[in-house]
Protein backbone atom coordinates (compact mmCIF):
# COMPACT_ATOMS: atom_id res chain seq x y z
CA UNK A 1 0.00 0.00 0.00
CA UNK A 2 3.02 2.58 0.77
CA UNK A 3 5.98 2.38 1.24
CA UNK A 4 8.77 5.16 2.76
CA UNK A 5 12.11 5.50 2.88
CA UNK A 6 14.67 7.74 4.74
CA UNK A 7 11.55 10.42 5.11
CA UNK A 8 13.46 13.33 6.86
CA UNK A 9 11.44 16.55 7.38
CA UNK A 10 12.84 19.24 8.70
CA UNK A 11 11.04 23.29 9.56
CA UNK A 12 13.13 26.64 9.87
CA UNK A 13 12.16 28.75 13.01
CA UNK A 14 13.39 32.01 13.11
CA UNK A 15 17.85 30.97 12.19
CA UNK A 16 17.09 27.46 13.29
CA UNK A 17 16.56 24.48 11.48
CA UNK A 18 14.70 21.86 13.68
CA UNK A 19 14.74 18.38 12.05
CA UNK A 20 11.49 16.60 13.06
CA UNK A 21 11.94 13.66 11.07
CA UNK A 22 15.32 12.10 10.64
CA UNK A 23 14.95 9.15 8.24
CA UNK A 24 11.95 7.55 9.06
CA UNK A 25 11.48 4.22 6.54
CA UNK A 26 8.14 2.31 6.94
CA UNK A 27 6.14 -0.38 4.87
CA UNK A 28 2.57 -0.86 5.35
CA UNK A 29 0.69 -3.77 3.73
CA UNK A 30 -2.74 -3.38 2.00
CA UNK A 31 -5.11 -4.46 4.05
CA UNK A 32 -3.27 -3.60 7.59
CA UNK A 33 -4.44 -2.30 10.89
CA UNK A 34 -1.60 -0.24 12.13
CA UNK A 35 -0.87 2.05 14.94
CA UNK A 36 1.92 4.59 14.97
CA UNK A 37 2.28 5.39 18.59
CA UNK A 38 4.69 7.88 20.32
CA UNK A 39 4.73 10.92 23.10
CA UNK A 40 3.78 13.81 21.86
CA UNK A 41 6.23 16.16 19.42
CA UNK A 42 7.97 12.37 18.73
CA UNK A 43 6.59 13.34 14.96
CA UNK A 44 4.13 10.97 14.19
CA UNK A 45 1.46 13.33 13.48
CA UNK A 46 3.90 15.01 10.94
CA UNK A 47 4.61 11.31 9.58
CA UNK A 48 0.72 11.20 9.24
CA UNK A 49 0.55 14.19 7.21
CA UNK A 50 3.15 13.35 4.60
CA UNK A 51 1.65 9.94 4.27
CA UNK A 52 -1.78 11.88 3.85
CA UNK A 53 -0.06 13.85 1.15
CA UNK A 54 -0.99 17.18 3.45
CA UNK A 55 2.59 18.17 4.47
CA UNK A 56 6.08 17.09 1.59
CA UNK A 57 8.96 15.88 2.99
CA UNK A 58 12.06 17.62 2.52
CA UNK A 59 14.20 14.41 1.42
CA UNK A 60 12.41 10.48 1.06
CA UNK A 61 11.37 8.37 -1.27
CA UNK A 62 7.30 7.88 -1.20
CA UNK A 63 5.45 5.33 -2.93
CA UNK A 64 1.75 4.88 -2.46
CA UNK A 65 0.15 1.98 -4.37
CA UNK A 66 3.05 1.45 -6.46
CA UNK A 67 3.75 4.78 -8.04
CA UNK A 68 6.34 7.14 -6.70
CA UNK A 69 5.21 10.57 -5.02
CA UNK A 70 6.12 13.37 -6.83
CA UNK A 71 5.97 17.32 -5.06
CA UNK A 72 5.25 19.20 -8.73
CA UNK A 73 1.82 19.21 -8.70
CA UNK A 74 -0.61 20.16 -6.16
CA UNK A 75 -4.13 19.49 -8.19
CA UNK A 76 -2.60 16.07 -8.51
CA UNK A 77 -1.89 15.57 -4.91
CA UNK A 78 -5.47 16.92 -3.87
CA UNK A 79 -6.74 14.38 -6.57
CA UNK A 80 -5.02 11.68 -4.85
CA UNK A 81 -5.99 12.58 -1.44
CA UNK A 82 -9.53 12.85 -2.46
CA UNK A 83 -9.89 9.24 -4.15
CA UNK A 84 -7.87 7.13 -2.35
CA UNK A 85 -7.49 8.43 1.20
CA UNK A 86 -10.11 9.50 4.13
CA UNK A 87 -9.12 11.35 7.31
CA UNK A 88 -10.31 11.15 10.58
CA UNK A 89 -9.37 13.86 13.10
CA UNK A 90 -9.26 14.13 17.01
CA UNK A 91 -11.70 16.95 16.93
CA UNK A 92 -14.15 15.99 14.22
CA UNK A 93 -13.77 18.54 11.51
CA UNK A 94 -17.68 18.33 10.89
CA UNK A 95 -19.63 22.02 9.49
CA UNK A 96 -21.57 23.11 12.43
CA UNK A 97 -24.21 24.15 9.53
CA UNK A 98 -24.74 20.70 7.85
CA UNK A 99 -26.60 18.01 8.81
CA UNK A 100 -24.81 14.72 8.94
CA UNK A 101 -25.80 13.68 5.94
CA UNK A 102 -25.05 16.56 4.39
CA UNK A 103 -21.30 16.24 6.23
CA UNK A 104 -21.11 12.82 4.85
CA UNK A 105 -21.91 14.09 1.07
CA UNK A 106 -19.81 17.00 1.22
CA UNK A 107 -16.42 15.07 -0.20
CA UNK A 108 -18.18 13.62 -2.72
CA UNK A 109 -19.26 17.39 -4.35
CA UNK A 110 -16.09 18.28 -4.03
CA UNK A 111 -15.08 15.27 -5.96
CA UNK A 112 -17.19 16.68 -8.65
CA UNK A 113 -20.13 13.33 -8.54
CA UNK A 114 -23.34 13.73 -8.96
CA UNK A 115 -25.02 13.52 -5.24
CA UNK A 116 -28.86 13.03 -4.74
CA UNK A 117 -30.30 13.27 -1.59
CA UNK A 118 -29.39 10.50 0.44
CA UNK A 119 -26.25 9.19 -1.56
CA UNK A 120 -24.05 9.85 1.78
CA UNK A 121 -27.04 7.55 4.01
CA UNK A 122 -25.44 3.92 3.82
CA UNK A 123 -22.68 5.27 5.22
CA UNK A 124 -23.98 6.61 8.06
CA UNK A 125 -25.84 3.73 8.58
CA UNK A 126 -22.72 1.60 8.22
CA UNK A 127 -21.80 3.17 11.76
CA UNK A 128 -24.79 3.18 13.24
CA UNK A 129 -25.51 7.00 12.80
CA UNK A 130 -28.57 6.12 9.89
CA UNK A 131 -31.05 7.55 12.55
CA UNK A 132 -29.46 10.71 13.11
CA UNK A 133 -29.12 11.61 9.58
CA UNK A 134 -31.24 15.08 9.87
CA UNK A 135 -29.15 16.56 12.88
CA UNK A 136 -26.61 19.05 13.24
CA UNK A 137 -22.90 18.50 14.65
CA UNK A 138 -24.25 20.31 18.41
CA UNK A 139 -26.95 17.78 18.60
CA UNK A 140 -24.47 15.63 18.61
CA UNK A 141 -22.45 13.77 21.24
CA UNK A 142 -18.69 13.62 20.93
CA UNK A 143 -18.72 9.93 19.96
CA UNK A 144 -21.86 10.25 17.51
CA UNK A 145 -19.52 12.96 15.87
CA UNK A 146 -16.80 10.88 15.39
CA UNK A 147 -18.86 8.18 14.09
CA UNK A 148 -20.10 10.86 11.40
CA UNK A 149 -17.13 11.83 11.14
CA UNK A 150 -15.97 7.63 10.15
CA UNK A 151 -19.13 7.62 7.50
CA UNK A 152 -17.42 10.70 5.93
CA UNK A 153 -14.31 9.06 5.28
CA UNK A 154 -15.79 5.79 4.11
CA UNK A 155 -18.09 8.00 1.60
CA UNK A 156 -15.31 8.48 -0.87
CA UNK A 157 -14.19 4.68 -0.90
CA UNK A 158 -10.75 5.08 0.24
CA UNK A 159 -8.25 2.56 0.31
CA UNK A 160 -6.89 4.04 3.10
CA UNK A 161 -8.37 5.72 6.50
CA UNK A 162 -6.05 7.87 8.81
CA UNK A 163 -7.11 8.60 11.74
CA UNK A 164 -5.19 11.40 13.73
CA UNK A 165 -5.49 10.35 17.82
CA UNK A 166 -9.44 9.60 16.98
CA UNK A 167 -10.68 8.17 20.41
CA UNK A 168 -8.21 11.59 21.90
CA UNK A 169 -11.86 13.97 23.01
CA UNK A 170 -13.47 10.99 23.93
CA UNK A 171 -14.49 8.82 27.40
CA UNK A 172 -12.71 5.56 27.54
CA UNK A 173 -16.21 3.56 27.31
CA UNK A 174 -16.75 5.63 24.04
CA UNK A 175 -13.46 5.50 22.66
CA UNK A 176 -13.25 1.72 22.55
CA UNK A 177 -16.47 2.04 20.54
CA UNK A 178 -14.67 3.81 18.17
CA UNK A 179 -11.85 1.13 17.94
CA UNK A 180 -14.18 -1.56 17.93
CA UNK A 181 -15.49 0.10 14.81
CA UNK A 182 -11.85 0.47 13.01
CA UNK A 183 -11.43 -2.90 13.76
CA UNK A 184 -14.46 -3.96 12.21
CA UNK A 185 -14.15 -1.60 9.13
CA UNK A 186 -10.61 -3.56 8.75
CA UNK A 187 -11.47 -7.16 9.36
CA UNK A 188 -14.89 -6.93 6.64
CA UNK A 189 -13.51 -4.39 4.30
CA UNK A 190 -10.37 -4.72 4.14
CA UNK A 191 -9.65 -1.32 4.03
CA UNK A 192 -6.49 -0.12 5.63
CA UNK A 193 -6.05 1.78 8.57
CA UNK A 194 -3.85 3.69 10.18
CA UNK A 195 -4.00 5.46 13.83
CA UNK A 196 -1.67 8.24 15.05
CA UNK A 197 -1.91 7.89 19.03
CA UNK A 198 -0.07 8.25 21.96
CA UNK A 199 -2.41 5.71 24.17
CA UNK A 200 -1.06 2.12 23.99
CA UNK A 201 -4.24 0.67 24.91
CA UNK A 202 -5.73 2.07 21.86
CA UNK A 203 -2.74 0.68 19.86
CA UNK A 204 -2.49 -2.68 21.31
CA UNK A 205 -6.21 -3.52 19.61
CA UNK A 206 -4.34 -3.29 15.74
CA UNK A 207 -2.67 -5.75 14.36
CA UNK A 208 1.03 -3.73 13.95
CA UNK A 209 2.24 -0.69 16.37
CA UNK A 210 5.43 1.28 15.23
CA UNK A 211 6.57 3.25 17.79
CA UNK A 212 8.41 6.39 17.21
CA UNK A 213 10.50 8.10 19.33
CA UNK A 214 12.15 12.03 18.43
CA UNK A 215 11.28 11.44 14.61
CA UNK A 216 12.90 7.93 14.54
CA UNK A 217 11.05 4.90 14.47
CA UNK A 218 11.93 3.06 17.23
Amino acid sequence: MLQLTDIRKSYRIGPTEVEVLRGVSLEIEAGELVSIMGASGCGKSTLMNIIGLLDRPTSGRYLLDGKEVTYDDDDRLSGIRNRSIGFVFQQYQLLSRLTALENVELPLIYRGERVQRGTGLPCLERVGMGNRSGHRPTELSGGQQQRVAIARALAGRPSLILADEPTGALDTTVGQEIMELFTQLNAEEGITIVIITHDPNIARQCRRTVVMRDGVIE
